[in-house]
């Protein structure tokens, strides 16, 4: 009875450690994947000529899982063959007011950075909108964002908000999107 009560403590904490290593196996093999999907992608955008089954199995892994794992990176062409693609980075076009009423300057984000950045901008903007110009004076001079040079001169930022003034209907903000009749 008593070696019963041994070997069961013995196996329970074998077991919780072969858990743990069976997790973490998991997330290594999935890192794994990750990693040779996109070497896949690189290989075949390298060499154009390179099948997706032989740059997956160059790689080791099975094309369904690279096509399963990165599907926006592979078409198929006109001759049907899969091919990889580059995939342009996630991309958001956020909007400003701009120096005519009704006017709005789309400027395309790459980044978090480059966004967060915006958002000051426009908070600064929405201060000095009330009669503090303290957060546009401590705003970083000549910065360009998607190629546009934000504006932090007291006076095109008194024209902007002239023209937010003048417009009909109220700024929309940042994220608003453009309808375009058809």
């Amino acid at each position: 009875m008593f070696q019963l009560g041994f070997l069961h403590r013995f196996s329970c904490s074998n077991l919780s450690r072969s858990k743990k290593i069976m997790k973490r196996n998991q997330r290594q093999r999935a890192k794994s994947v990750k990693t040779r999907v996109r070497q896949v992608r690189q290989d075949m955008r390298k060499d154009p000529s390179l099948s997706l089954a032989r740059a997956s199995r160059r790689r080791r892994i099975d094309p369904r899982t690279v096509l399963k794992h990165a599907p926006t990176g592979f078409r198929k062409d006109s001759s049907g063959r899969i091919r990889a693609y580059a995939v342009p980075r996630r991309q958001k076009t956020l909007y400003i007011p701009w120096f005519e009423p009704g006017e709005v300057k789309p400027i395309r984000t790459k980044s978090e950075a480059e966004r967060l950045l915006l958002g000051r901008w426009m908070a600064a903007l929405n201060s000095a909108g009330h009669g503090d110009f303290s957060k546009i004076d401590r705003f970083p001079k000549n910065k360009r964002i998607g190629g546009v040079l934000l504006p932090t001169k007291h006076a095109e930022i008194q024209q902007i908000l002239v023209s937010l003034a003048e417009q009909e209907s109220p700024f929309e903000g940042l994220y608003r999107t453009i309808v375009r009749r058809s």
